[in-house]
């Protein structure tokens, strides 16, 4: 595991494609001035502002049914990979989905807000990218739209958006742009909020396990994976009673939720036993409730 230099604007210039024409990227001055079309980004601090929601819309793919891939999903996360380092967000089990060797491969975080990730992706031996919609702090390498990315084909091996799928207006097409950045056989891998209530300014897309397996495979990836990540007895007290005003409730609700589930699980188990019924699906049950869900899948070759 060797670390790698964080990348700059130059570093980032062969893999950038202007989102109007699809054509490259040069530096003139303090813009960059996309080969054909004539089109002329600004920098903002050094960043460049690329973000382009596409004009329209095109979403022409086969019908996905997704019941028999949806009982068959698996619902448990990957083993831990703990690590005293891990940002916000970043968990020990979406962590373990890219590994703690990078090799050189290349990661893209959407919505990478302001690169709390670099610093544990760049001495683990990853070229790490963000992109994000503004600029907060030292900002993304790139300020670019989910929808419609700044990126070349097949240029990354791994794509990570981390909370962000519920404040995109079509998933579906976020997906897509990752397929098409990413190399064949590489890997999405992210989380998106599901019981949790409306938060940073747009939430549209609260995204139950179903949602995101039928996303992920309309798109065009495979070996999907959903697993919780946060219990819902834990994100409602949160996004009920938010703040310190709200630390009482919080508490005293969070006890509550969790004495109820706790209780629920127990009866419902010697009820079911006593009835000659299956157990409770506990895996199952995190899934269908949880407060938000992480997931990971392949592209296809």
């Amino acid at each position: 595991m060797a670390a790698v230099q964080a990348i700059d604007l130059d570093g980032l210039l062969p893999i950038l494609r202007c989102p109007r024409s699809g054509s490259a990227l040069e530096r003139q001055g303090d813009t960059l001035r996309a080969s054909e079309g004539g089109h002329v980004y600004s920098l903002d601090r050094g960043v460049p502002d690329l973000r382009v929601p596409p004009a329209r819309l095109r979403v022409d793919l086969p019908w996905y049914e997704p019941w028999e891939d949806l009982d068959a999903l698996e619902l448990s996360g990957p083993a831990p990979a703990p690590a005293p380092d891990l940002p916000y967000h970043l968990d020990a089990q979406l962590a373990s989905v890219p590994g703690s060797d990078g090799a050189g491969r290349w990661i893209l975080e959407v919505g990478c807000g302001e690169r709390q990730c670099e610093g544990y992706f760049l001495p683990r031996g990853f070229h790490y990218v963000g992109s994000d919609v503004d600029h907060r702090g030292r900002g993304p390498h790139v300020m670019a739209d989910a929808h419609n990315l700044p990126f070349r084909d097949e240029c990354f091996d791994f794509y990570t958006s981390m909370a962000v799928y519920e404040h995109l207006a079509s998933p579906l097409v976020a997906a897509l742009e990752a397929r098409r950045v990413l190399k064949p056989g590489g890997v999405i891998f992210g989380s998106a909020a599901f019981v949790y209530g409306f938060h940073d300014r747009a939430s549209f897309q609260h995204m139950t396990h179903a949602a995101l397996l039928w996303t992920l495979r309309s798109a065009g990836f495979h070996d999907v994976r959903v697993w919780p990540d946060w219990d819902y007895t834990d994100s409602i007290p949160q996004m009920g009673f938010p703040g310190g005003q709200g630390a009482p409730w919080r508490v005293l609700s969070r006890a509550f939720l969790k004495f109820m589930e706790w209780s629920y699980t127990r009866s419902s188990a010697l009820a079911r036993r006593v009835a000659g019924k299956r157990p409770l699906d506990l895996t199952a049950r995190r899934a269908e409730k949880a407060g938000s869900l992480s997931f990971s899948a392949r592209r296809s070759h």
